[in-house]
């Protein structure tokens, strides 16, 4: 196992727990943790103990962004951040999103600037009910970045989320809620114990019907009705012909719990 300086990794049992451990900055990204929270969820993505990920942030935030303050390198050079997005950004969403398990976002405080869009690239979200998400790119003569404007558009709509760029407004938990952007509100002091119970429960789930009604609902954001019908029709071959759907069959018709292994 991978050793992090700048996040925590636990596995208990099924769940993997990545924590982002920078409180002292509100878990902003420096270039350490960026390439960290990539690792670890390729790590957490190729241990077959693992059936559901927890992405969470230690101390009072979740992530308050990029760290504005770190210096690298050639960043007074043209083009800089277009290669850091690229190369070190984009990689950490992705890999998230390309994760061959369920990952659950467990925010806290603030998400804010890219912090943001790595809680809303997740499959689930679990928010605490003081918990919110923070477009702060305009305060500082920015555009969102890591995928924000696609999230955004996808829950809210193209108007409602150019209002929140423009305006570098907040969403609330409870606003979170009603636009589905996240699952769950929980109270702040019991966050912690309501995510892993949940993800107890997202684990006991056939883990080929998480991972490949996952891969479906991504292509199915970019793709039209033809090629989701078409993708359903291939994967659903891959579904019936697994030992699971054998298990699950049975299971069903002996009136029991079935117990999968994920082939």
């Amino acid at each position: 196992m991978k050793d992090f300086q700048f996040l925590t990794y636990e596995r208990t049992g099924p769940l993997a727990v990545i924590t982002l451990n920078r409180p002292e900055v509100r878990n902003s990204l420096n270039q350490g943790l960026r390439w960290e929270i990539t690792a670890a969820v390729q790590q957490a993505g190729e241990d077959q103990e693992v059936k559901v990920i927890l992405l969470a942030g230690n101390g009072k935030g979740f992530c308050a962004g990029a760290d504005l303050t770190e210096k690298l390198p050639g960043d007074d050079q043209d083009g800089f951040v277009t290669q850091k997005l690229r190369t070190e950004y984009n990689p950490m969403i992705k890999s998230i999103i390309n994760a061959p398990k369920p990952v659950i976002s467990v925010v806290n405080g603030a998400a804010a600037g890219i912090g943001g869009a790595l809680a809303m690239a997740c499959d689930l979200m679990v928010m605490a009910e003081d918990a919110f998400l923070y477009s702060a790119f305009g305060a500082i003569s920015l555009i969102p970045d890591g995928g924000t404007h696609k999230f955004l558009q996808t829950a809210l709509g193209s108007k409602k989320a150019y209002e929140m760029i423009a305006f570098s407004q907040r969403l609330t938990a409870e606003q979170c809620l009603e636009a589905g952007i996240t699952n769950r509100v929980v109270p702040a002091d019991q966050l912690q114990e309501e995510a892993k119970k949940w993800a107890s429960q997202l684990a006991e789930q056939a883990p080929l019907t998480l991972r490949l009604a996952k891969e479906v609902l991504h292509a199915a954001a970019s793709e039209d009705l033809d090629y989701c019908l078409d993708k359903e029709a291939v994967l659903q071959n891959t579904a019936i012909r697994s030992e699971d759907f054998v298990e699950g069959t049975r299971a069903f018709f002996e009136k029991r719990k079935p117990t999968f292994n994920g082939r």
